[in-house]
């Protein structure tokens, strides 16, 4: 039940996520072609790669939910790491390409003020942005969604090099023309530490890193409670995506039965379950002691 709200939520999230993006890349396209800031319209194609590498989470959250089959048994929740990956590597191309442009437009001397309308499309873009981060960082969160993270750091990077554009337009309205193309610098700058940063979390998800600590230490409590538990070997988990997958080695007395371990087992994985709803698969080992 909680996954398949997660899952309405998450995919309500992606869809709102795609049409936002392709309506700003819209909007500040034309105002930046408008009023003449390199900055804004560097911005604009910066939300133009937005709207594409959306449409690739959108369809890594839907396939991410099929369910196993012969040639996955393990589903296909790690389809969200690779989305992210191409998310962040998509963003790192893009940031170093509008850096290369506006080095260029510097070193040849073309350097015209933009015209005052271009802070409203800044400001505009800075607060669109920043609910969005908001809110798909509470959608990822609750869905432990790698996809929907990756998302939410891409539109923080947004609002804060908006808020960079912001800057550059006003200081060169008061004379500085070249502060346009040092703002549309700066947007590039940001956006590749997203994109390093998103690249960076997504391989973790892919070489099978730890799930996070405190998941474990909840994990440790819970198998603490049953009595018939003497000794927890071994504690290991990963994430396949929007699940955790987790493999425990239990020392339990030699006189259980295997019905009585098979009834323990049972009981673990409820109670595992119950307090961890992104625990999708449990692997337990019982070793008597």
């Amino acid at each position: 039940m909680v996954q398949a709200l997660c899952r309405r939520c998450r995919d309500q999230a992606a869809w709102t996520d795609l049409l936002t993006a392709l309506a700003l890349a819209i909007f500040k396209t034309l105002l930046g072609i408008s009023t003449g800031s390199m900055a804004l319209q560097a911005h604009a194609l910066h939300s133009f790669a937005d709207f594409l590498t959306k449409g690739v989470t959108l369809a890594s959250v839907k396939l991410s939910s099929r369910p196993a089959t012969a040639l996955f048994p393990y589903g296909y929740g790690k389809v969200q790491f690779l989305s992210a990956n191409f998310i962040g590597m998509s963003l790192s191309i893009g940031s170093l390409t509008f850096l290369w442009d506006n080095l260029r437009h510097i070193n040849t001397g073309h350097l015209q003020p933009p015209m005052p309308l271009a802070l409203l499309g800044a400001l505009i873009s800075a607060l669109t942005a920043e609910i969005m981060h908001r809110y798909l960082s509470c959608v990822a969160i609750r869905c432990n969604s790698p996809a929907m993270q990756a998302a939410a750091a891409d539109n923080r990077g947004d609002a804060l090099s908006s808020l960079a554009v912001m800057a550059g337009v006003f200081l060169a309205l008061l004379g500085w023309s070249i502060a346009d193309h040092l703002a549309a610098i700066l947007v590039s700058l940001l956006v590749l530490r997203v994109g390093i940063r998103v690249v960076r979390d997504s391989i973790h998800g892919l070489m099978d890193g730890a799930i996070p600590t405190q998941i474990l230490d909840q994990v440790r409590e819970i198998a603490g409670r049953h009595d018939q538990i003497l000794e927890i070997i071994r504690l290991r988990g990963r994430r396949m995506g929007e699940t955790w997958d987790i493999d425990l080695v239990l020392r339990i007395p030699g006189t259980l039965t295997a019905v009585e371990s098979h009834d323990l087992a049972v009981a673990l994985r409820q109670s595992i379950l119950a307090k961890l709803h992104h625990a999708a698969a449990i692997h337990m080992t019982f070793l008597p002691g």
